[in-house]
């Protein structure tokens, strides 16, 4: 199960993450895996993907940033501001 002592709940990231899948047409979890690992280098299972979705688990930071690489939705504060606990979070967001 993904923390729950945590800013960000994970069961709102899970649901969030399966719309910006789908909404890109990742119907299939291996597709955004294949995406990711072309886009970062960074492999990661299909498994992981659909644990992240049911918050079976919490991200790492590394997957949390290479999934924002394919997904552009999760780069969007308004998009993302359900996924906080306390609404007066602020989000900084980068690019390098």
């Amino acid at each position: 199960m993904a923390k729950t002592n945590s800013v960000i709940d994970w069961e709102a990231y899970g649901t969030i993450l399966k719309a910006a899948r789908l909404a890109n047409g990742y119907s299939r979890g291996k597709r955004l895996v294949e995406a990711v690992e072309e886009r970062t280098g960074m492999k990661i299972s299909e498994r992981t993907i659909y644990a992240l979705e049911d918050a079976s688990r919490a991200p790492s930071a590394d997957i949390y940033l290479a999934l924002q690489q394919v997904l552009p939705e999760l780069n969007d504060p308004d998009y993302i501001r359900p996924i906080f606990r306390n609404a007066n979070m602020k989000v900084m967001i980068v690019e390098i």
